[in-house]
């Protein structure tokens, strides 16, 4: 569980904390609030009301988080990835707006290099 990551979902991402708790019928500000008392105290200390609600809104964003999967620009039906993110990576992610598994990095890095390759020649 990366309680750093969800400080940055807090911080700088707030709404998705807030569409995860639309889609799971809970409170908005319920959730905002026992992510902010996780982040101050610890999983721990949250009541087993707080950590429901946290294991079904929070828990998914923080914790075994899948990688969105690269896509290159020309290919129609979006592919899935399989791997998830490592843990140390996650706070870069939600910075990034969705950073990629080493994997799809590599793709995606390839493909910008047989572009700009493409366009100098």
């Amino acid at each position: 569980m990366n309680l750093n990551a969800l400080k940055e979902i807090v911080d700088n991402q707030v709404e998705i904390l807030e569409s995860s708790a639309r889609d799971n019928g809970a409170d908005e500000n319920t959730i905002v609030g026992i992510a902010k008392y996780a982040i101050g105290n610890g999983y721990d200390k949250l009541s087993s009301n707080q950590k429901y609600h946290f294991d079904n809104s929070i828990r998914h964003l923080i914790e075994n988080v899948q990688c969105s999967g690269y896509n290159h620009e020309f290919v129609e039906v979006p592919r899935e990835c399989p791997n998830i993110l490592d843990d140390d990576d996650l706070v870069e992610y939600y910075q990034d707006d969705g950073k990629y598994c080493e994997s799809c990095e590599g793709q995606a890095s390839a493909d910008a290099h047989s572009k700009e390759s493409f366009f100098r020649d």
